[in-house]
């Protein structure tokens, strides 16, 4: 496991120490989840997007036609 520091504003720290207390976690905890969901979303978005532009290459012809109508 890797060490790392980072420079959280006071604002946010503050909320993320009540949250933690509020679920009975650590703020280190907080953060690792919120690091794992971003990566979760960002793959997603990717897939989604890849999908997306196989169908519009797919189906190019179809499109075109669709929009001439």
């Amino acid at each position: 496991m890797n060490t790392r520091s980072v420079r959280i504003p006071e604002e946010i720290d503050a909320e993320l120490v009540a949250l933690a207390e509020a679920e009975h976690s650590s703020v280190n905890s907080l953060l690792v989840r919120a690091a794992q969901e971003m990566i979760t979303r960002h793959r997603q978005e990717a897939a989604i997007a890849s999908a997306a532009d196989e169908v519009f290459t797919r189906r190019a012809k179809l499109f075109e036609r669709l929009a001439e109508t």
